[in-house]
């Protein structure tokens, strides 16, 4: 029981700790995206224009960065405000 405990509190711990992926940029740039998403387009078919800036030759990813064209799913957009 104590070993359940232990590891239900570890897993909090790590979660929360964890740093949190930045949020996509409400911009210009990223204007395309967003009004994507709010049309009701997938993230899966979104994302995929991530990648016409975010690679090696214009804007590369961190070194450490997951090899993952999952974008949206760490990545979150900002939600608007009414």
């Amino acid at each position: 029981m104590i070993v359940l405990v232990v590891a239900a509190l570890t897993l909090l711990i790590m979660s929360t700790v964890r740093k949190k992926a930045k949020r996509v940029p409400a911009n210009d740039k990223h204007r395309a995206f967003y009004e994507a998403m709010e049309k009701g387009n997938n993230r899966i078919g979104v994302e995929k224009g991530c990648i016409t800036c975010h690679n090696p030759q214009a804007i590369p990813l961190p070194e450490k960065h997951p090899p993952k064209e999952q974008c949206l799913i760490c990545h979150m957009l900002h939600q608007p405000r009414h």
